[in-house]
């Protein structure tokens, strides 16, 4: 049985007053189910990366364990850096999370012991203001080489 309610003018049936209604909510479905992604959201840069490191590393061993890193993972930050001095001979230094580094074969060796553990850990590659922008493209193309899935680059 059809419910209609009178008008003076005319009698319209409830059904045909609804039907636009509908049919605009299941656009509007439509158009929410499509527009949205359901990717997993892109990380954002931390805001503790952006300020100075509150302690350095108490550790007294220069040569850490590479297969059990002790580094938090919650992000990994890779810092290049160049030593002030004499700027013809002036070769690049690593710091990863506060530590230095000795070479680039020992940061490698590292950053493959934290991407055993976990590949979608977040990397962020921090140059420094003169590092040449071949360097820091070096570092990047090793880590996703290695399988890092978020790698980030710091712009100034």
């Amino acid at each position: 049985m059809k419910s209609t309610y009178s008008n003076r003018s005319s009698r319209t049936s409830v059904d045909s007053v609804m039907t636009p209604m509908i049919d605009v909510v299941f656009l509007l479905l439509i158009f929410f189910l499509t527009a949205s992604s359901f990717q997993k959201l892109e990380k954002t840069l931390p805001s503790a990366v952006a300020s100075a490191p509150d302690q350095k590393s108490k550790g007294t061993d220069s040569n850490p364990q590479l297969d059990s890193p002790t580094t938090d993972l919650s992000d990994v930050v890779v810092e290049i850096q160049l030593p002030s001095g004499n700027a013809a001979a002036q070769t690049v230094r690593y710091v990863v999370n506060s530590e230095p580094v000795d070479s680039y074969q020992t940061l490698e060796a590292r950053l493959k012991a934290i991407l055993k553990v976990r590949l979608d850990v977040p990397i962020v590659i921090d140059p420094a203001d003169r590092v040449p922008s071949g360097e820091a493209i070096r570092v990047y193309d090793m880590v996703r080489l290695n399988g890092a899935t978020a790698v980030f680059l710091v712009a100034r």
